[in-house]
């Protein structure tokens, strides 16, 4: 599989946000033909000695498998191939949402919310945990709705340090969207296509935020890391209602950036203002701009490894480190500056000079472009305005 094929598979096997057509149907009914008579052939082959799972070769990385971070930061293989047909098998429709306030940070309430054929029902579990949750939600605050990618969860570095970071800082409505069940599979293919039912999900809560509990949509923000940058993009594309901004955490380049049309992925029309942070740009994450206005730290690549060097993989990712940055830009003495650049190859070349934007949680609203920001290479990353390296 070329990686020109894999990068356009949204627009051939799953709609994104466009309608279901003809041509898709057909489609879905060639490939459960071709999976039934895979289940008849396959056996025969492992009989003769053929193997069945995709060899990592080398040669093939970055076209049928890759090496992403899980929740916890470690690196682990993501086969960028259709699964064979023993895995696959229809995903959970449960998905969770998870509210924090930050007057009683240790006291969450939670609430289940079922999805079929594309569409949002609440469903009673046990009780209409909904109600219970709504109660918690304070419409006079800001509000911020996070979500995590692949193979990680509600409890995963990507949601624990934003989420903490704001609930130090207080007055805040907090939403931890937990997706863990469909975004646990090797095949990355399999939760990249979920991407679109969560961000229904997710729109239908922010519906029923402004709709039963008065919340503005002026004041929400919705936050997503890696597939889940792709999530808010649908998000804030489903909703009823213009959200104030997105910001997109090296949103995932696999299956994403060579979609045709920027309704596949998140993009600067999802929000009021739409803000980027791309830690691991041209490899995990998205290379080009798609916000309104992109930073690139250190230029997406060194001093942090993991990004462009296969040898580098096991001492660190860098696609992580966008959600590190973000969060601690939150309450930063420091805060991390960006300066502007004219095109991604002067700031390949970082040589990047003009008056400098904060990057982040504090980021200007009225901010255009792309920029270059320099961290240190290790907590705490921000330099401040001198940009001490070290």
């Amino acid at each position: 599989m070329s990686s020109n094929a894999l990068a356009c598979v949204c627009n051939i096997i799953n709609p994104c946000r466009n309608e279901v057509s003809t041509t898709f149907i057909v489609l879905q009914w060639l490939i459960t033909g071709f999976a039934a008579l895979a289940q008849v052939v396959r056996p025969v082959l492992l009989l003769i000695g053929i193997r069945g799972e995709v060899a990592l070769n080398q040669e093939d990385y970055n076209k049928t498998w890759i090496y992403m971070p899980n929740g916890d930061g470690e690196p682990e293989v993501a086969y960028l191939v259709e699964p064979p047909p023993e895995n696959r098998i229809s995903l959970p429709q449960l998905i969770q949402f998870e509210l924090y306030s930050s007057d009683s940070p240790n006291d969450f309430r939670t609430s289940n919310f079922w999805i079929n054929d594309n569409d949002f029902d609440r469903k009673r579990v046990k009780r209409d945990t909904w109600e219970e949750m709504a109660e918690k939600f304070n419409p006079q605050l800001d509000t911020k709705i996070l979500v995590h990618g692949w193979k990680s969860s509600t409890m995963s570095n990507s949601i624990e340090s934003i989420r903490g970071a704001y609930i130090q800082r207080g007055q805040v409505n907090v939403f931890a969207i937990n997706w863990k069940d469909q975004a646990d599979n090797i095949y990355y293919l399999t939760p990249a296509r979920y991407t679109v039912q969560v961000g229904r999900a997710v729109a239908k809560l922010i519906d029923l935020l402004v709709e039963e509990k008065g919340g503005d949509p002026n004041r929400i923000h919705l936050i997503g890391h890696s597939l889940g940058a792709h999530i808010m993009g649908y998000a804030g594309s489903y909703t009823k209602y213009r959200v104030s901004r997105i910001t997109g955490l090296d949103p995932a380049r696999p299956a994403f950036e060579d979609c045709i049309g920027p309704e596949n992925h998140l993009d600067d029309t999802d929000a009021n203002f739409v803000d980027v942070i791309h830690s691991c740009a041209g490899y995990l994450g998205f290379r080009k701009p798609i916000g309104l206005v992109d930073f690139y730290p250190n230029g997406g690549g060194p001093p942090q490894p993991g990004c462009n060097e296969l040898a580098q993989i096991f001492t660190g990712c860098s696609h992580g480190r966008s959600y590190e940055y973000y969060a601690e830009s939150i309450n930063s003495e420091k805060g991390f500056y960006g300066s502007p650049c004219t095109t991604l190859d002067e700031l390949k070349g970082k040589n990047c000079t003009g008056d400098k934007i904060l990057m982040g949680d504090p980021v200007p609203r009225e901010a255009r472009g792309i920029y270059f920001v320099r961290t240190s290479n290790k907590p705490s990353y921000a330099l401040g305005m001198d940009e001490d390296w070290n």
